[in-house]
């Protein structure tokens, strides 16, 4: 997925416009960073699941959810301090047009963090299993491949955060292609 379709579906959540193929199966919200929750190390500390207990979603839409849940809470800020402190600057006109739709204040924090306005962020698409943080994750799920995936610029920043679609067969984790 990229960063269009990220911001694409967070706008389906909040106009209440959820397409069904991304609402069945099971999905995974997985993070590194200080205090989240949904750190990639507790997957293996506690185990799938254990840790899917925590991160482990009914749709997209409720995993992408989860992810800005996660992020709010480790930062120890509310919603609204977080969006101040990233909307400092202000989005750039061309930005506004892409978050037209997020009017959630907890999906637009993750929209302006998939923006990188929290500090450069790349949206992977391909060679999951090469990420920094994160693509270590497809040899604890085997039958799991990333729909999202967002990484900062490493070592500078130690912040990513993605989804895993459960329940793909081997080999299928780390092709790039997209459900």
């Amino acid at each position: 997925m990229d960063l269009n379709e990220a911001l694409h579906c967070l706008a389906e959540t909040d106009g209440d416009r959820c397409r069904p193929e991304l609402c069945g199966g099971g999905y995974l919200a997985i993070a590194y960073g200080e205090g989240l929750e949904l750190d990639v190390s507790r997957l293996r500390a506690r185990g799938v699941e254990e840790f899917a207990a925590r991160g482990g979603a009914a749709s997209l839409y409720d995993a992408l959810d989860l992810l800005v849940d996660d992020i709010v809470a480790a930062s120890g800020d509310t919603v609204e301090e977080l969006l101040d402190r990233l909307d400092d600057d202000g989005p750039a006109k061309d930005d506004e047009t892409l978050l037209a739709g997020i009017v959630s204040p907890r999906r637009r924090l993750l929209a302006l963090l998939l923006l990188g306005f929290g500090g450069p962020m790349d949206i992977v698409t391909e060679r999951f299993e090469e990420e920094f943080y994160l693509g270590g994750a497809l040899a604890d799920l085997p039958d799991a491949r990333f729909v999202l995936l967002a990484s900062a610029d490493p070592p500078n920043q130690d912040f990513a955060f993605g989804v895993l679609e459960l329940g793909h067969g081997e080999g299928e984790a780390s092709t790039g292609e997209q459900p």
